[in-house]
C-alpha cells in the first residue's frame, strides 16, 4: 500500500516538520537506490586505486588527459530535460489509474432504494441484491487478476475465485464453457447477468420505474468502462523508446562521472588550479542518489498494481467492497434510526456551533471577495445608455398578457382587453406577492409562524372568486408611464428610455404595500362619501346604485382622440355600460356629469346643467356614468370636499359607473 506519512506532518510552517520522515526506510529513496549506488561506488574506487597503484607515470598522464575530457563532456547529455518529462508522464498515469478503480457503494445505494423487499418476508429482493452487488465486484476480481500479480497470487484459478465465494460452482462452468469458444478476457460477464436481472425486477414489478432502471444501468455501465479502462492502461503502456532513452541517458551520464569525477592528486609541476584529494566523492555520491532515485520513482509507479512499497493494496480493497456492499444491500436494507428532533429544533438554524478550547483559534468568518470592499464613485454610478427609473409608488401591478390571448383580441377596445386580461396568470401571480387589496397572509407558512414559536397557524382562507372591482382596482395602463416620462423629460446623455425598459412588468415589493393600502383605503372612502352624497339628494331612489366599478387611470396620449376617455355620446361609452351592467337589466340609461354638477351636489345645489339622458337599450335600469379625478389629485383637494371630486383637467381621469 502507499505509504501514508501525511498524519506526522499536520503543520508545514513549524521547525523541521519533514525531518521526521527522514528517517524512515519503507518506501525510502534509501531502500531504492542502495543497491545501485553500492554497485557505482566500487566501481568508482577500482578505478582510482588503478590509477594510484597499477599505472605508471607515464599511463597516469594520459588518464588525467582522458578524466578531463570525459568530465567536459559529461554536461552536454539533458538529463534533467528527459527525466522530469518522463516523471510526470508516469506520475500521471499511476493517478490516473487509482481513480479508475471503481467502488461498488454508489451501486449498492441505488439497489437498496430501488429493489425493495424485506429479509423475512420475500426473498426474491435480498437474492436479486445481493447477487447484483456480488457480480459486480466478481467482475472487479476478474479484471484486476489479469493486470494485478498480488490478486493473482491470490486467485490464481477459477477455482480459488469459488472458494473465497465471489463465484458459484455454476457460474464456473459457464465461465469455462465461454472460454472454450474464445480465449478473450471476460471480465464483463458478470455484468451482463447483473443487468438481466435488473430487467427481470422490472418485469416483475419490484422496481417500480424506468428511471431507477436506468440509474442501474448508468452505474453498471461506469464500472464496465472504468474495468476496461484499467485493461488498457496496462496493455498500452508508455512508449518502449520514451522508457530507453531516459534510462540510457541517465546511466551513460554516470558512466562518464566515473571518469569525470575521479579525484586524484596534482602531477609535479602542474599549473591548474588546486584540486584536494579527498578519498570519498560526496557530491558524486549526492547527484547519483538524486538522479537515480528520481528514475526509480518513475520504475516503480509505472505499475501501480505490483508488489512494491508503494503500489496499491488490490486485495484489502477486495475484501473491503465485499463487505461494505453487502451490508448496505442487506443488513441496512430499509433500516434506519429513530426519526427524533435535532439539538436545533426550536432554533431552526444554529446561531453559534461549539468549539473545543483547542480549535477556538479556528474560529473564521467568512473570507471576504475581492470586490466586497470596493465603492463606486456616486458619478460613477450614473446610467451611461439609459435613463435611470422613475420610482412611482403608482406601479405596484405588473401588467401581464394573457398566453392565450390572440393577437386579434388586443386590437379591441381598452376595456374588454383588460377584462380579458384578468383571467390571466397576472391577476393570482401579482395579487399573491403584492398583497392585493387585503395583504398578503402569512401565517401558513412554517417559516413565519409555527406552532412552536408560539404562533397560532392561520387556516387557510377559503377560494374567494374577484369580483370586477377588485380585478380592475389599482391597475394603470402602459399609456400612463409615457404621458409621466414625457412631462418630467428625464434624460441620460441624451438617450430616452427605450420601450422595453418602460413598459416592463414589474412585481411589487413588500416596501410598497403599505402606501398601496393607503390608496385603496381612500378610494373606498371616496365611493361611500359619493354614496352618501347621491342619496342624500334624492338620487337614490332615481338611480339605484348596485355596484361600482372603478377604472385605471388613463394618461391621454391625443386629447383629441375619443377613445382616451369615457363620453357620454360615444360607442365607447356605451359598450363600457353593456359590459359593466347585467344582462338581466332591462333598461339603461347614460347620463352625462361633469365635476361641476359633481361639486354642485356636494354643495348641496341641484345641478345646473338640464340632464340629458339617452336611451340606450329598451331596457327599465338606469345607469350614470360619471369621471373622477386620480388618488393623487384627490390628495390636493379642500378640506370641506370629499376625496375623489375636484379634478384637475390636465390630470389623469378615472372613469366611475354607478348602477
Amino acid at each position: 500500500m502507499t505509504i501514508s506519512y501525511a498524519g506526522e506532518v499536520p503543520n508545514g510552517s513549524s521547525f523541521g516538520c519533514f525531518w521526521r520522515i527522514l528517517c524512515k526506510w519503507r518506501g525510502s529513496v534509501y531502500k531504492l537506490v542502495w543497491r545501485e549506488l553500492l554497485a557505482y561506488l566500487t566501481l568508482y574506487y577500482t578505478i582510482n586505486l588503478l590509477y594510484r597503484f597499477a599505472m605508471t607515470e607515464q599511463q597516469q598522464r594520459i588518464f588525467e588527459k582522458v578524466r578531463q575530457y570525459f568530465g567536459a563532456q559529461s554536461e552536454s547529455i539533458p538529463v534533467s530535460f528527459v527525466l522530469g518529462f518522463y516523471v510526470s508522464l508516469v506520475v500521471k498515469r499511476w493517478w490516473e489509474q487509482y481513480k479508475l478503480l471503481p467502488w461498488p457503494d454508489t451501486l449498492a445505494l441505488f439497489i437498496s432504494a430501488g429493489i425493495p423487499g424485506a429479509v423475512s418476508k420475500d426473498e426474491t429482493g435480498r437474492l436479486m441484491r445481493r447477487n447484483i452487488v456480488r457480480y459486480a465486484i466478481l467482475a472487479y476480481v476478474i479484471t484486476l487478476q489479469r493486470v494485478s500479480l498480488r490478486v493473482k497470487r491470490r486467485f490464481p484459478t477459477w477455482q480459488h475465485v469459488v472458494d473465497s465465494g465471489l463465484m458459484l460452482e455454476s457460474e464456473r462452468k459457464v465461465f469455462e464453457k465461454m472460454d472454450g469458444k474464445s480465449p478473450m478476457s471476460k471480465y464483463w460477464m458478470p455484468l451482463v447477468w447483473a443487468t438481466n436481472i435488473i430487467n427481470r425486477a422490472r418485469k416483475d414489478g419490484l422496481i417500480t420505474s424506468d428511471h431507477i432502471v436506468q440509474t442501474l444501468l448508468v452505474e453498471l455501465s461506469d464500472i464496465r468502462r472504468r474495468l476496461g479502462a484499467l485493461i488498457g492502461y496496462d496493455t498500452v503502456c508508455v512508449p518502449l523508446v520514451y522508457t530507453q532513452v531516459v534510462t540510457l541517458a541517465l546511466y551513460t551520464y554516470f558512466v562518464a562521472a566515473l571518469m569525470g569525477r575521479q579525484l586524484v592528486p596534482p602531477a609535479p609541476g602542474s599549473t591548474s588550479k588546486y584540486e584536494p584529494d579527498v578519498y570519498f566523492p560526496l557530491f558524486t555520491a549526492l547527484q547519483f542518489c538524486f538522479y537515480v532515485g528520481w528514475l526509480k520513482v518513475a520504475e516503480v509507479l509505472i505499475n501501480p498494481f505490483g508488489e512494491d512499497d508503494d503500489d496499491i493494496e488490490l486485495n484489502w480493497l477486495i475484501d473491503r467492497h465485499i463487505k461494505a456492499a453487502y451490508m448496505i444491500v442487506d443488513e441496512m436494507h430499509e433500516e434506519h434510526p429513530e426519526l427524533l428532533k435535532d439539538q436545533y429544533w426550536e432554533e431552526v438554524v444554529p446561531k453559534d456551533l461549539p468549539y473545543t478550547v483547542a480549535s477556538e483559534h479556528y474560529r473564521r468568518h467568512e473570507p471576504p471577495c475581492s470586490a466586497d470592499h470596493y465603492k463606486v464613485k456616486a458619478e460613477d454610478a450614473v446610467y451611461a445608455n439609459v435613463q435611470a427609473p422613475r420610482k412611482s409608488h403608482d406601479e405596484t401591478y405588473a401588467d401581464y398578457e394573457s398566453v392565450d390571448t390572440p393577437l386579434v383580441e388586443r386590437r379591441k377596445n381598452w376595456f374588454q382587453r383588460q377584462i380579458s386580461r384578468m383571467g390571466s396568470v397576472r391577476s393570482a401571480s401579482t395579487a399573491y406577492s403584492s398583497g392585493g387589496l387585503f395583504g398578503r397572509n402569512r401565517h401558513n407558512s412554517m417559516v413565519y409562524s409555527s406552532p412552536e414559536a408560539g404562533q397560532p397557524t392561520a387556516p387557510p382562507p377559503p377560494h374567494h372568486k374577484m369580483s370586477l372591482y377588485e380585478r380592475l382596482v389599482g391597475r394603470k395602463s402602459g399609456r400612463g408611464q409615457h404621458r409621466q416620462n414625457t412631462k418630467h423629460g428625464q434624460r441620460s446623455n441624451g438617450s430616452a428610455i427605450p420601450t422595453t425598459l418602460r413598459n416592463r412588468p414589474r412585481i411589487p415589493t413588500p416596501d410598497v404595500t403599505k402606501e398601496v393600502m393607503d390608496r385603496e383605503n381612500r378610494l373606498a372612502m371616496g365611493m361611500q362619501n359619493m354614496g352618501v352624497i347621491m342619496a342624500h339628494q334624492g338620487y337614490q331612489n332615481e338611480v339605484p346604485v348596485l355596484g361600482a366599478l372603478v377604472l385605471s387611470p388613463i394618461q391621454e396620449l391625443d386629447s383629441g382622440s375619443v377613445n382616451n376617455t369615457l363620453h357620454a355620446g360615444q360607442p365607447g361609452t356605451t359598450a363600457l355600460a353593456q359590459a359593466v351592467l347585467s344582462p338581466s337589466l332591462t333598461q339603461v340609461t347614460l347620463s352625462p356629469m361633469g365635476v361641476s354638477q359633481l361639486t354642485s351636489l356636494v354643495n348641496g345645489s341641484a345641478p345646473s346643467t338640464p340632464r340629458t339622458d339617452r336611451v340606450v337599450t329598451p331596457l327599465a335600469t338606469r345607469a350614470t356614468v360619471t369621471e373622477l379625478p386620480s388618488d393623487r389629485e384627490s390628495e390636493h383637494s379642500g378640506s370641506g370636499t370629499p376625496p375623489g371630486l375636484n379634478r384637475n383637467s390636465k390630470g389623469s381621469k378615472r372613469g366611475e359607473v354607478y348602477v
